[in-house]
Formats: C-alpha cells, sequence, structure tokens
C-alpha cells in the first residue's frame, strides 16, 4: 500500500511538472481533439495567449482556423490538411492574426499523439513567433529584388516605375515618387497601385491639385527638411494640411489612407526626391521599425536616379562636345578660308604687277577674317579660364551710363543704317563695382547677337534701370525669338536655341555662357525672355550697386569662377 501510494505522489508530481513546464514554456502549445472531425482546441498554454492576444477560454472548442486569413499562403493550409489527415508531423511557417488583426509570422510544428494501441488521439502544435526573422528575410529578399530592378536601366523614370509596381502592394497599397525639379516645383513621377483605376483617379487629382511646395505636410516638407515622416495612423490634419480646397480634401479622404511613410531620396548630400508608402485597404499600419527598410530602399532608389543623372548628362556634354567641334571646325574654316583665298589673289596680283584698285578691299576683307579668329580664340580662352576657375577680374568704380554710351556710339557708326540702336537710359547715376572691360565683353556679345539674329533694318533697344539694390541692363531685338524651353539652355556651354541651328545661323554656343559666368562672378544674374519664335528676344542682366558690391571686390579678384564646365553643364 504504502508503495502504491509512494508510486501515485510522483506520478502526480510529474503530471504537476508538465504542466509547469507546459506553461513556462516560451513557444505557444496548443492541443486539439484528434478524435474528432474539426480538431478542436482543447487547451492552450500561457505562451500562446500572450502570442496572440486571445484568452483560454475564447479558443477552447474551436478549429486553429480562426487565427489565419487572406493572407495566409493556401498552399501552406493545404500541407497542414495533409499532415493532420495522414497522421504525421510537419513543420510550416504561414502568417496568422492575433486578436487584434496584427499578424505575425507563425513556425508551426505539428505532432500526432498516439494511445496505447498506437490509435492518434490528439494533435500537439508548437508555435513560434518568427515575425523579426520573417521579416528581416522579405526584406533583404525585396531590397535584393530592387536593386537588380534599379540597375537593368539607366532610364530611371521607368526603373521608378517598376520598383513601384515591386512594392505595391508587397509593403505598401500605393506607392509615389515625387521628384524636385530646376524650378524648385515638385513633379509627382510615379504612382502605383494594384487597381489601375486607382492610378488614374490619383493622377487626375495630381493633374487638379499639384504639390504646394510650401505644404506643411506630406513630400514638400520632407524635402524642405530632409527627415523622413511616418504615420502609424493618417490624421486627417494632414490631409486637410495638403488639401487645396473642400472638393479636393473630400476626395483625398475617399482614398481611405490608413497610415503613410515618407523618406527623402538624398544623393551626394543633396535632396532629389521623396519616396512614400501609403497603406489603405489592407489596414496595415507602418511602425518606427519599418522605417529602416524604407530608408534602404531610398538610398538605393536615389544612388540609382543620381546615376542615370550623371549618365545622362556625361552623354549630353559627349553630344554637345561633338556638335561644339563641328562647329568649332566650321567657324574656324571660314575666316581661315577667306584670308588663305585672298591672300592667294594678293599674291596673284603682285606677280601681275596689278595691286592698286584691290589692295584696299582685300586688305579689309582679310583684316575681318583675323579679328572673328581673335574672337573666336578669345572665347575658347575664357572657357577655358572659367573651366579652371580662373577667369581673371579686375573690379573698380564704374558708371554704367557712360560705358554704355561709349559702346552705343561705337556700335551705331559700325551697324549704320542696317541696325538702328535705341537707348532708355535713367538720369539716376548708376554706379557699380566692376571690371569694365569684362561689362563691356558682356554688353557686346549681347548687342552682336541681337544683330546676327535680327533681319536688316531691326532696331535693338538697350535700356537701363537702376533699382534699390543694384542696375538691370536689357537689350531688345525684333529678330528670330526663342522657342519654348529655350531660355534657360542658351546660357548653357555650346548651348543654341533650335531655331538658329536649323537656320544655319553662325554661333558656338559660348558667348551667352561666358556672359553668364561673368555676370555671376560679379554677384549678378541674367535672363532671356521672348514670346515666341519671330517675336524678338530680350536678354538683360543685372549688377548690384555699388555699396553693395564693396565688399566683394577683393573676393572677385580671387575668387574662382563658378562652376567648371562639366559642372555648368549638367
Amino acid at each position: 500500500m504504502v508503495r502504491e501510494t509512494t508510486g501515485q505522489m510522483r506520478i502526480e508530481d510529474l503530471l504537476r511538472l508538465r504542466d509547469r513546464a507546459i506553461a513556462a514554456a516560451r513557444s505557444g502549445i496548443i492541443i486539439t481533439d484528434a478524435t474528432r472531425p474539426d480538431n478542436p482546441i482543447i487547451d492552450v498554454n500561457p505562451s500562446f495567449v500572450r502570442m496572440t492576444g486571445y484568452a483560454a477560454a475564447e479558443v477552447v472548442g474551436r478549429n486553429c482556423r480562426f487565427l489565419q486569413g487572406q493572407r495566409t499562403n493556401p498552399a501552406t493550409l493545404a500541407e497542414i490538411r495533409s499532415a493532420l489527415r495522414e497522421g504525421r508531423e510537419c513543420t510550416v511557417t504561414l502568417l496568422n492574426y492575433r486578436r487584434d488583426g496584427t499578424p505575425f509570422w507563425n513556425e508551426l510544428h505539428i505532432s500526432p499523439v498516439r494511445d496505447e494501441e498506437g490509435r492518434i488521439t490528439h494533435f500537439v502544435g508548437v508555435q513560434t513567433d518568427v515575425t523579426e526573422r520573417k521579416q528581416a528575410e522579405e526584406r533583404a529578399q525585396f531590397l535584393s529584388e530592387a536593386s537588380e530592378v534599379l540597375a537593368s536601366s539607366l532610364d530611371y523614370a521607368t526603373t521608378l516605375q517598376s520598383v513601384a509596381r515591386l512594392a505595391v502592394p508587397q509593403i505598401a497599397d500605393w506607392c509615389t515618387i515625387d521628384m524636385l525639379q530646376e524650378d524648385g516645383g515638385v513633379e509627382r513621377l510615379v504612382v502605383a497601385h494594384t487597381d489601375p483605376r486607382q492610378v488614374e483617379r490619383a493622377l487626375e487629382l495630381n493633374r487638379r491639385y499639384p504639390i504646394d511646395p510650401s505644404a506643411p505636410f506630406g513630400p514638400a516638407q520632407v524635402l524642405r527638411t530632409s527627415r523622413p515622416e511616418l504615420a502609424h495612423e493618417f490624421p486627417d490634419a494632414v490631409l486637410r494640411a495638403v488639401a487645396h480646397d473642400e472638393v479636393h480634401l473630400q476626395d483625398l479622404r475617399q482614398l481611405g489612407f490608413v497610415s503613410f511613410v515618407s523618406v527623402p531620396l538624398i544623393a551626394r548630400g543633396r535632396a532629389l526626391g521623396v519616396l512614400t508608402f501609403a497603406t489603405a485597404e489592407s489596414g496595415r499600419r507602418y511602425v518606427p521599425a519599418d522605417l529602416p527598410l524604407v530608408e534602404d530602399l531610398a538610398r538605393r532608389v536615389a544612388l540609382a536616379v543620381d546615376n542615370a543623372q550623371l549618365f545622362g548628362q556625361a552623354q549630353r556634354a559627349i553630344r554637345a562636345r561633338d556638335q561644339f567641334l563641328s562647329i568649332a571646325a566650321h567657324e574656324l574654316r571660314t575666316p581661315v578660308a577667306s584670308i588663305r583665298g585672298y591672300a592667294q589673289l594678293l599674291l596673284r596680283r603682285l606677280s601681275k604687277g596689278n595691286l592698286t584698285d584691290a589692295l584696299p578691299t582685300y586688305l579689309r576683307t582679310i583684316e575681318g577674317a583675323t579679328d572673328r579668329l581673335t574672337v573666336l580664340t578669345d572665347d575658347l580662352l575664357d572657357v577655358s579660364r572659367i573651366r579652371l576657375g580662373n577667369l581673371p577680374l579686375r573690379p573698380k568704380p564704374l558708371d554704367l551710363c557712360d560705358l554704355i554710351g561709349e559702346i552705343v556710339a561705337r556700335y551705331t557708326e559700325v551697324f549704320g543704317d542696317r541696325h538702328p540702336l535705341q537707348t532708355e537710359m535713367s538720369d539716376i547715376p548708376c554706379a557699380v563695382v566692376a571690371d569694365p572691360d569684362r561689362v563691356e565683353q558682356v554688353l557686346s556679345n549681347l548687342i552682336d547677337n541681337a544683330a546676327k539674329y535680327s533681319p536688316a533694318g531691326g532696331t535693338i533697344r538697350i535700356s537701363m534701370r537702376p533699382d534699390d539694390e543694384g542696375v538691370s541692363i536689357e537689350v531688345h531685338d525684333v529678330g528670330i525669338g526663342l522657342p519654348p524651353g529655350a531660355a534657360a539652355s542658351i546660357f548653357e556651354p555650346f548651348g543654341r536655341a533650335a531655331n538658329a541651328v536649323q537656320q544655319n545661323l553662325p554661333g558656338l554656343g559660348l558667348g551667352l555662357y561666358i556672359c553668364r559666368s561673368i555676370v555671376e562672378r560679379h554677384g549678378g544674374r541674367i535672363w532671356a525672355t521672348s514670346e515666341g519664335e519671330g517675336q524678338g528676344t530680350t536678354v538683360g542682366f543685372w549688377l548690384p550697386a555699388q555699396d553693395q558690391t564693396r565688399g566683394n571686390e577683393t573676393a572677385m579678384s580671387g575668387a574662382t569662377a563658378t562652376g567648371s564646365l562639366e559642372t555648368q553643364h549638367g
């Protein structure tokens, strides 16, 4: 009797120990009844409760299917059903859902329990939360696929579309990529969603309501601060802040945003754009732990965009260089041919002793050709100096009224009736601190251009207007004008308007680039405006007044030029 009692107590102790061990286990444990068709749960341990958020009383009697959802892999569920039907062990990793709806990755090992006769009476499931490991694997896989996509093409607009499609719906319901433009504006380059109708709806909204660069939230704010934004819940205040009006606000609300994360695209210390992920129908909410993945992707995207832009700039520079060499060869050949031709005529007349009548004409032609060669070589030398950063300036106090008067008087004599000159001068003294030779070079270049691109008899108007901080000088012609979009490009190295090239008008595309460099070295700015082709062109520049430039006089004399040729061309 004593031995039986002792044995019974030992069994009870072992059972209590087993229960304590199961309760203390870090893995969730589920025991189901295999004798019933629906395999109901008969017991769970505390770790299961902590892992899923369900109390034991809420799950006993239910099938484990309540932990599954729409995103749970059907093939994995089929493997579980097969193992239960065949009474064998299996280990799977599947997506389960907690009581609050949040997903977690569950590594589940299922084992059958048999009685003394070998019949399966129960199944024991041991589950481990492997969400962090699974997410790390998915992130690594996603970034690897994204890197392959980004490396597949140097057409970054197409590449960004591919990356956005890769992200949706894997890590977001919506993906947008906004790029910073040269004028400071923001262009929405990419919108991605699984439903093309939603994409078109979002694009139409963006066309009607472009991004406000001063908006206090969203891509504009991320661009200004270069700092990411993350909202676990998409606050209505954000929609109100970015909405242009009440109709826009209602349209944004109908998109059903739940959560978002926006990160800047930064390469070589400058912001290129913004990558934004948002959730809607999936109900997923971003948390700070999601930020490293998005930032890592943004770094890769920014690097790809920067490389593509650099490649594009290099290609444009090569094309511009080739075009320049072709034009330069032609421009240099023309005066050289004139000099050679008239020199040969002189030699032939000399051999015949007949120089008297033709000598003045021939010499004037040779002189004009050599002047043209001098201008071309001076331009090339100036470009070289700008490229090396040592374009010399010798600033001193200068009255622009006097300088303009001298230049206009000289050109009036040269042009005669071919191009009448009109001036609109201010009576107010226009004193600046500048290099008079360089300012004369700028103004002479603008007048020469006005004459070159204007018909015979076309009036050239020169105006000067002082303001509180400096002096503006404009040269207006009635010539071929500028096509749309050409006003900025003509100041780039080798930059020429398309209509000037089409009409075979001479020029290397260096004069205005040199003018821009000179004006900017003086702390000024230069611009061009035109109503369109055939409507004439106005090219102007502004120089700071004498009191504004006095402190910069020393800096101008020793400063480097505004960027190299390659940088400026970009």
